[in-house]
């Protein structure tokens, strides 16, 4: 294997989304990932493009930027990624709710949104799968879908175009280290040199870091999906019920003080803050997703399928009509603060980190990759770099 200028251990959207954008810089690009592309939580998500559902501050500005690519991105890259914009709404079923969501809807323009409250009817009017005992909704113009199969293979063919190399079926098992410096991986085919390692592997980024002696603070978080089969009828919007009163500090809010790594945090919470359903373009609806941390358990559980199942259904009953024609469970790689790694280890040279997105590196893989190519660049970067740094966790 020729020695690349730039190494990307990872093969999901922002692999591939980093391997575009440095390749587009002219650089020398190799992206080695262990399985297929797209075959972690970048496949196994559910497709929503939503920057309403982030937390205000940094995330939901990083989200924005993103939003506002979505509809040239296919284009640029050559292929068909199924993006639509939809709108969202965002079912309220109780008083308390509606009150709540009122003084959301008020102070969405100071963080650069807009949000109309809607009663039960005019909802209806809008959804007709919409049950009739929603009190109202939030409609949202900012919500849409994506293909995110099609959105990660093709920032990987549009990365070939340009010259880069992208090896499938190559684990890496370690980072080499050599002093305070990332020399390359060693893979299970043996050792690749580099002048830079971007880490990009998702729930995995935490362990290849410790292989090095480096923190790198993701953690897996579960989350499980359930796709039916092709609906009779049309849902116009991405669609989102509120899993309790207590949810709503979900809808561009900062950062709730009950997040994992924080005192009083329980880890056994009922499943799932960040329920949405939508309809691909072949009828499909994808609905999830639960909220689980459990190390890298793989496996659907009964209980989380009904959970999700059972919230789409108290919302759009004709649901509960379709049959199921699979469930998944996917890793989303998690960081103690909610924003993603984006930026040089610390501790070390030529290692730069691009993962803990969570369950929003669909949705803000085109900003971030174009962060990525700016730090390795040394180029302006498109938003503010400096709260995805990693080093603000400090050293390890």
């Amino acid at each position: 294997m020729t020695r690349p200028d730039v190494l990307i251990v990872g093969g999901g959207v922002i692999g591939c989304a980093v391997a575009y954008e440095l390749s587009k810089e002219g650089l020398h690009v190799t992206l080695l990932e262990r399985a297929g592309l797209c075959a972690g939580a970048s496949g196994a998500n559910g497709a929503l493009i939503w920057p309403q559902s982030m937390h205000r501050g940094p995330a939901l500005d990083l989200t924005l930027a993103c939003w506002r690519l979505f509809p040239t991105l296919g284009a640029e890259l050559g292929a068909d990624i199924e993006y639509r914009k939809t709108g969202g709404m965002v079912a309220i079923e109780t008083e308390a709710q509606w009150a709540q969501m009122a003084a959301y809807v008020a102070g969405q323009p100071e963080v650069g949104l807009s949000a109309e409250l809607l009663d039960g009817d005019e909802a209806r009017r809008r959804e007709p799968v919409l049950s009739p005992d929603v009190r109202g909704v939030v409609y949202a113009e900012h919500g849409g879908i994506i293909n995110p199969f099609r959105l990660t293979l093709g920032y990987a063919h549009a990365a070939r175009m340009r010259g880069a190399t992208l090896v499938t079926g190559t684990e890496v098992l370690s980072l080499l280290r050599r002093g305070d410096r990332i020399a390359g991986v060693t893979t299970s085919a043996g050792e690749v040199e580099a002048d830079l390692v971007v880490l990009a592997g998702g729930s995995w980024s935490g362990a290849l870091g410790a292989t090095a002696n480096l923190r790198v603070p993701v953690t897996p978080r579960q989350g499980m999906v359930v796709v039916t089969e092709p609906a009779p009828f049309k849902l116009h919007h991405v669609l989102k019920p509120i899993k309790s009163d207590t949810d709503m500090w979900r809808f561009s809010q900062p950062w709730p003080p009950d997040a994992p790594g924080k005192p009083g945090y329980d880890p056994n919470l009922p499943p799932g803050k960040g329920m949405g359903m939508a309809q691909m373009v072949a009828g499909n609806l994808v609905i999830g997703s639960t909220s689980r941390f459990v190390g890298l358990d793989r496996a659907p559980t009964l209980s989380g399928i009904r959970y999700v199942l059972e919230s789409a259904r108290r919302i759009a009953p004709a649901i509960g009509r379709l049959r199921m024609l699979r469930t998944w469970a996917g890793f989303r790689p998690y960081t103690p603060d909610g924003l993603p790694l984006l930026g040089p280890a610390p501790g070390v040279d030529g290692l730069v980190l691009a993962t803990g997105h969570d369950g929003s590196g669909i949705g803000m893989s085109p900003v971030s990759a174009k962060l990525i190519a700016a730090c390795v660049t040394k180029a302006d970067p498109p938003v503010p770099l400096e709260p995805f740094d990693p080093r603000r966790f400090g050293h390890s």
